[in-house]
């Protein structure tokens, strides 16, 4: 009888050991890193998609810390964003993607320096120069900035002339430097096909473009975000002010992405690095600081099913 209540303490904890542990980045870097091997990604890809996946998951890993969007010691942010990446492997090849991925990361470490500062004039103009250079590699980031303006002035409290003028300042940039590049070698025509993309919308609200691979990994990535929001809206009264308006910032942006994905399907993969980017800290939100047998249950139901589409993915 004591033996039966002990083994149902231990798996009762088993999400919060994992929760906890300092080896659990570790363990999920090294399977990471067997699943892009596995994905057969070779040459200079391979090794280019690792270096932007390693500098990725420890920019998740600041973002975490520096804005402490967890109360206790958790890698979980960072894990579940690795686990999530390397469960879309399909996605992998699209190098150009992986760096406007990584440049949205940054513009979301950056900008929330300006937490209630209207006077952050200098973080914004560096976090939407980040966004600048995203959209060089993947101009339909662009969609997202008027949501960036309203984060900015709803969310993070920071909106003003000056941080307005700063944001502009800062996406303008990296095509100041273009121009000159392209005005001396004389291929101004790029301007043009570049920004034209925008008003290219190729049969909206079709899913049948997608695969059954996007879509399950899509429906996925809904459902774990809809379970982590339902606890963060729960729970969310022990989170400081600051960490709470971080948290809603990351769910509009992930709702927003999510709608235009299903807007217009063909842009997939750039889209579904930004929905993963901000869906994983509510994630680890939810696995680092949930308790109830439920929540253990949910924990390693999400984990079977990771692993299995994981492996599935791999199939393509």
């Amino acid at each position: 009888f004591t033996t039966f209540g002990s083994e149902s303490l231990y798996m009762k904890r088993i999400q919060n050991r994992v929760a906890g542990s300092r080896i659990a980045l570790p363990v999920t870097a090294v399977y990471a890193l067997l699943v892009c091997l596995i994905n057969h990604l070779v040459g200079q890809s391979l090794w280019l998609q690792l270096l932007l996946l390693a500098v990725s998951t420890l920019l998740m890993v600041q973002l975490n810390n520096i804005n402490a969007l967890i109360r206790i010691y958790s890698r979980m942010v960072s894990c579940s964003f690795l686990v999530l990446m390397s469960m879309v492997t399909f996605i992998f090849p699209g190098l150009e993607q992986s760096l406007a991925a990584l440049c949205f990361i940054v513009f979301l470490l950056i900008l929330c320096y300006a937490y209630q500062n209207p006077r952050a004039a200098g973080a914004v103009f560096y976090a939407f120069l980040f966004v600048g250079v995203a959209s060089i590699f993947s101009v339909q980031i662009l969609y997202f900035v008027p949501l960036f303006w309203i984060v900015l002035a709803f969310n993070l409290l920071a909106f003003s002339g000056r941080t307005f003028i700063a944001s502009l300042m800062g996406l303008i940039c990296p095509y100041w430097f273009l121009l000159l590049w392209f005005g001396l070698s004389g291929e101004m025509d790029w301007y043009s096909a570049h920004f034209m993309a925008l008003a290219d919308f190729y049969e909206p609200l079709d899913l049948s473009l997608w695969t059954v691979h996007q879509l399950v990994s899509f429906l996925f990535i809904i459902l774990l975000t809809l379970i982590s929001a339902v606890h963060f809206f729960n729970t969310s009264y022990k989170d400081k002010i600051r960490t709470r308006m971080i948290f809603e910032m990351l769910l509009v942006i992930a709702v927003f992405t999510a709608v235009l994905m299903v807007l217009q399907p063909t842009l997939y993969d750039p889209f579904v690095r930004i929905l993963i980017i901000s869906a994983s800290p509510l994630v680890g939100h939810y696995l680092a600081l949930s308790e109830s047998r439920l929540s253990n249950i949910t924990f390693i139901g999400m984990l079977l099913c990771v692993l299995g589409l994981t492996i599935w993915n791999l199939w393509i």
